[in-house]
């Protein structure tokens, strides 16, 4: 199994727990050194790695792909890369997994903007769709600091159609799609996640 894009491990660490072989890729050197250091065995290996590019080909019987770490390029052409190389990766008739938000349900209700104090620390938060992103903004406001932090996240608004779109012109039929963790049917007006099950169907 493979956890890609998997921060510092937890849910490799998970998987590794109910016996599997797995592994965790991802692109931040800092949380591949704490996934190491905190969960590493012979069953469960951690690198540094981009997931647009093939990591080992034919190898994985599943690829998760958990809490919406995808979308976040750029350029829209390495959504398709990064399937590609998803595709390469997975054994004949592999599994992927990819859990993401329901962007849908997220642009419906954006709260455009609050402000949030802890600790006596201001939060002012911005939220817009722009060009087809969800962009989100922080500042930081705190009497230590001379100016005010700012902290920015860019995630595209990728929907239902765009995924069947991107799965089918990468080798991938859906099997099956989920709103929720309780793996409830999927809708689109009212379900939090979008998680989509699917298979290699070529080679």
């Amino acid at each position: 199994m493979l956890d890609l894009a998997c921060g510092k491990g937890r849910h490799a660490h998970f998987l590794n727990q109910q016996g599997y072989q797995v592994v965790g890729l991802d692109l931040a050197p800092e949380s591949i050194a704490l996934a190491q250091q905190a969960f590493s065995n012979e069953q469960l290996h951690f690198d540094v790695h981009d997931m647009r590019n093939l990591y080992k080909a034919n190898y994985f019987d599943y690829i998760f792909n958990f809490f919406t770490s995808f979308g976040y390029f750029k350029n829209t052409a390495d959504n398709s890369r990064t399937l590609h190389a998803i595709h390469q990766g997975l054994k004949k008739e592999g599994y992927l997994v990819i859990d993401f938000m329901n962007a849908q349900k997220v642009i419906a209700n954006l709260v455009p903007a609050e402000t949030k104090t802890l600790d006596n620390i201001n939060f002012e938060i911005t939220r817009a769709v722009e060009d087809g992103i969800i962009v989100k903004r922080i500042a930081v406001n705190d009497a230590a600091l001379d100016a005010p932090l700012h902290f920015e996240e860019r995630v595209q608004a990728l929907q239902r159609s765009d995924f069947e779109q991107l799965l089918a012109a990468n080798g991938f039929a859906i099997k099956q799609l989920w709103g929720n963790y309780q793996l409830q049917n999927f809708n689109a007006a009212t379900s939090d996640r979008l998680i989509i099950f699917a298979q290699k169907v070529s080679h």
